[in-house]
Parts: C-alpha cells; sequence; structure tokens
C-alpha cells in the first residue's frame, strides 16, 4: 500500500490507477481517505492505492536460499573472501581475496553499495545510500490488528520515505533516516529518528520497546536508473535504487546468459549510457549526501 502524505498525493495516484491499467493491464486500487481506517490505524495519511497482487519477503531467508540453489547447481560459495585486486592475465583474470587468488575466464561486478576502489571506475558512478530498520517488541494482537488491520506491505509518498509493515506482530519500521552507509554510529542515530517516524504514523506505540535496529547499504547511479554492461573487460551489473530484492534476481539470470552468449551489448539495461558525476566531482566517497537529504527534506516540507 503507497500512502499519501497530503492531499495532493492522493489526487497524484488517481492518475496512476489509470497509468498501470493502460500500459501493464494491472489493476490497482484506491482507498479514500474516509475509509483508510480499513487498512491503518492513524490519521496522518489523505487516502492511498493499494496493489492486491503485490507482496513482501523476508531478503535474508531468500538470499539464503538462493546460495543454496547455487550450491546445489554445482555453485562453489566462497564467503568471508573480500577481494583485494582484480588484474588481467591475458585473456583471463586473477582474482586475488583476502584468502587467497583465482583465475577466471570473466568477472561480473554485482557489488552494489559495496562497490569500492577495487573496481574503481564503476565505484565512481555509484552513490552508497544506507537504508536501515527497526524492529519493536512483539505486540499484542488486538493492538497489531488496530495499526494494520489487513497486513499490508507499506511505505508513504515521501522522498524522504519510510516503509513498514507487521511480522510476527513486531512493527518492522525502516526508511532512509541517515544518507550514510551503516557503521556503529549511524545504525545507533537512525535508531532514534526512525523511532520519532514510527510515533508519528503510530502514536500509540509510544511504550512499545525498539529490540532490533540494523541497516543496509543501497547503490544509486546518477541518473537513478538499473546498468548494465562491460568495464575494463569485466561486466556489471548496478543500480538497483533500493529495487534490489526482485531486479538483482532478474537480471543475475539474463546478464549471466549475456555473458555466456558474448552479446552484452544487446541487454536492454545495457543501451543507455551509464553517467559519472558531473565535472568529474565525484570519485568514490559521497561527500554531498547531507546536502542531498537536506534538499529531499526540503522537498517534502515543500510538498
Amino acid at each position: 500500500m503507497l500512502a499519501a502524505n497530503k492531499p495532493k498525493h492522493y489526487e497524484a495516484l488517481k492518475g496512476e490507477v489509470d497509468f498501470m491499467a493502460k500500459e501493464f493491464n494491472h489493476k490497482v486500487h484506491l482507498v479514500s481517505p474516509k475509509d483508510l481506517h480499513t487498512e491503518i490505524g492513524t490519521d496522518v495519511y489523505h487516502g492511498a492505492l493499494v496493489d492486491e497482487v503485490s507482496a513482501g519477503l523476508n531478503p535474508a531467508q531468500y538470499v539464503a536460499g538462493l546460495a543454496a540453489a547455487a550450491a546445489k547447481a554445482g555453485a562453489i560459495l566462497c564467503a568471508r573472501a573480500r577481494v583485494n585486486r582484480i588484474r588481467r592475465n591475458g585473456t583471463r583474470f586473477i582474482v586475488e581475496t583476502e584468502r587467497g587468488s583465482l583465475e577466471v575466464d570473466s568477472v561480473l561486478v554485482a557489488t552494489s553499495g559495496y562497490t569500492g576502489n577495487v573496481t574503481r571506475n564503476l565505484q565512481r558512478k555509484i552513490i552508497p545510500i544506507g537504508s536501515f530498520i527497526i524492529a519493536t517488541e512483539r505486540l499484542s494482537n488486538e493492538l497489531a490488528n488496530e495499526l494494520s488491520p489487513k497486513n499490508r506491505m507499506i511505505f508513504d509518498f515521501k522522498h524522504f520515505l519510510n516503509y513498514f509493515r507487521l511480522w510476527d506482530n513486531r512493527m518492522i519500521f525502516g526508511g532512509r533516516a541517515a544518507f550514510f552507509p551503516e557503521n556503529e554510529n549511524t545504525v545507533a542515530q537512525s535508531g532514534e529518528i526512525l523511532r520519532n517516524e514510527m510515533l508519528k504514523v503510530y502514536p500509540q506505540l509510544k511504550d512499545a520497546k525498539v529490540e532490533y535496529v540494523w541497516g543496509g547499504t543501497l547503490d544509486f547511479a546518477f541518473d537513478q536508473m538499473t546498468h548494465v554492461g562491460e568495464e575494463d573487460g569485466m561486466h556489471y551489473s548496478l543500480g538497483y535504487a533500493g529495487h534490489g530484492v526482485a531486479m538483482a534476481t532478474y537480471l543475475g539470470k539474463t546478464t549471466a546468459e549475456a555473458m555466456l552468449k558474448g552479446n552484452i551489448k544487446e541487454h536492454p539495461f545495457a543501451k543507455f549510457a551509464f553517467p559519472a558525476a558531473p565535472l568529474g566531482l565525484y570519485t568514490g566517497s559521497p561527500w554531498f549526501l547531507p546536502f542531498a537529504g537536506m534538499w529531499y527534506k526540503i522537498l517534502d516540507w515543500v510538498e
């Protein structure tokens, strides 16, 4: 469910219903402001759009399942083997890791928000942005049902968006609390920010204890698009902008197929340019993130 933070957001969602039906033959429906209490236990929103066939999953369990399937198919998984250097050896590559080296025919860089100076040219095209989540203690059945009567996956219309859902009777509440990638300080700071945001939506959680907080790092390209291609002889798939659970799965398959066929330039996501920062002002260290965060907060205030 996409919740409208302002009345004009709800007006914009009316056009989204028509667009989705016309362009994708996909039906979504609106929930009016007066009926919104049937979907969410708060008065802060001004209507919503619901997609009945959208869904959520536990990404940790999902990636564990993908790893198990890959291992079953014959892949060798090398955990805790950070790559320190990649160098050419004729037509092949030497991949040097913390646990040793290996020689390979081809390389796929799929490092998302953790793209580093091992692939410096790609690092300059990717902005790492932190995303953080808190989880409350288990709530009573009555309170959980009040907060989300239909147990939706919910996110709002803001640039500095929040997203939340119930799981195991806990409120799982996430957002771009601090743009910088996760570390001990940003995780702790973001936990406080998200709790305050949660209480703006659900004041009835003021006495609920936050038991967990964690974070991860997303990858944004400067055009906010996903990109596939070849750089320095290595293939890449990057720039998921927060949509990686679905998109990275799809591109993992299709990029691998293009690599095997030798036609990566024919991949749909390889047919447009992968821009770097204008004037070469970015070398991989996102010094401008506080300003970007301030700008999006201003946009939310103006809107």
